[in-house]
């Protein structure tokens, strides 16, 4: 009986193409990949406005995107000036100093051209306890009914008044409102044209995640042409455990690790005495990279999965190197961080550790199975 050819077991006889056709497959699944991407974003331009108009901030893709960005530095620079306000506000003396203290505190500070420097600790302590005079207007109208009197003068609506008031009281209470009232913003823009392009940058990252899903089909639907059931097999099983471990990095970098970072790192300036001024570009650079770091990083067990599976390593294996996966991965967290200190790099190092010690429990529950090729092998002996 004659052995089939070789050409009778070709799986791809049907759907074989030139490389012309293949260059042309290509450009039509972008094309189309593009095509979803803009039409996503319009979509998301377009919400993004009603939701302004209409007064529903939830409405849009780039603006509430851009604001879950923000928040966590918002929130923990305003909670940082909270702690400032109330521990300059403990530095206030609750007793006035007396007219005579003040006045001589004044001529020497006016002997050294107003340099702080000049005085001692306890005269500027004293200093600010010193009022100064506020001119103010006053209605008339409120007294008309608290008091039940008119003015002698029926022109009068005002009455000019001269008020005593403490500056430093003044200045803690004005940084304790804007904190109350979140009508300060932290993160400042140092060009007209910064805002708008974060905005657009933020929009267009925001569209190809929402638009991902048709984007990657058009790919995988190019892609996949080319490869063996088998191969799509594996795909397909260990896709959902992929992004489910890299849904899973990016959630906790932005609800956990962003904002403690940049709480760890705003203590750094209580240490040094000096107010952070962040800028929105930045800011904006690190708060993307990052999860998407972590993101690609919480993909650790399934790839020491997949060792273990095509027999490269053991479950033994990694146990036996956990102090060499120690020294790689902290250098691996070192170097992918965006930023140079060490608070963002632990933060990323204990969860990959973590992640490296499930990757062995994962392989040892889960070995290998031995015979797997085995029958393709008996196949190629007859």
């Amino acid at each position: 009986m004659p052995r089939p050819s070789h050409d009778d077991d070709d799986i791809f006889k049907d759907s074989r193409m030139s490389f012309g056709d293949h260059i042309e497959e290509l450009r039509t699944r972008l094309l189309a990949a593009v095509k979803g991407l803009v039409f996503v974003l319009m979509i998301g331009l377009v919400l993004d406005y009603i939701g302004v108009q209409a007064g529903i901030p939830q409405l849009g893709i780039g603006r509430p995107v851009m604001k879950m960005i923000v928040d966590p530095v918002e929130s923990q620079t305003r909670d940082f000036y909270a702690m400032k306000v109330l521990d300059d506000r403990a530095k206030l003396p609750t007793e006035p100093t007396p007219p005579e203290e003040v006045e001589r505190i004044r001529k020497k500070l006016a002997d050294y051209d107003g340099a702080l420097t000049a005085l001692t600790e306890g005269e500027q302590l004293k200093l600010r306890a010193a009022p100064r005079e506020l001119p103010i207007l006053i209605p008339v109208e409120p007294f008309k009914s608290v008091f039940g009197a008119e003015p002698k003068d029926k022109t009068l609506t005002q009455i000019p008044v001269t008020i005593q008031v403490y500056p430093a009281h003044i200045t803690a209470l004005t940084t304790e409102g804007e904190g109350l009232l979140a009508s300060k913003r932290y993160l400042k823009t140092l060009s007209a044209q910064e805002s708008l392009i974060v905005y657009f940058k933020v929009s267009l990252l925001s569209s190809f995640v929402v638009a991902s899903p048709w984007i990657f089909f058009q790919i995988w639907a190019f892609v996949a042409a080319g490869m063996y059931p088998n191969e799509r097999a594996y795909v397909y099983r260990y896709l959902p455990f992929s992004i489910g471990l890299f849904l899973t990095g990016i959630l906790l970098c932005q609800f956990i690790v962003l904002p403690g970072a940049v709480k760890a790192l705003l203590a750094f300036n209580n240490w040094i005495d000096t107010d952070p001024d962040l800028r929105l570009n930045e800011w904006l650079s690190f708060a993307i990279i990052l999860p998407l770091v972590f993101g690609a990083s919480f993909q650790t067990p399934l790839v020491m999965f997949f060792f273990n599976r095509l027999g490269m390593f053991s479950w033994e294996d990694y146990w036996a190197k956990w102090r060499y996966a120690v020294l790689v991965l902290a250098i691996f967290a070192a170097v992918i961080t965006p930023t140079p200190d060490a608070v963002t790099m632990l933060y990323l190092f204990v969860p990959m550790f973590g992640l490296y010690m499930l990757g062995v429990a994962i392989c040892r529950i889960f070995p290998p199975a031995e015979a797997e090729y085995e029958p393709e092998e008996a196949e190629i002996a007859v």
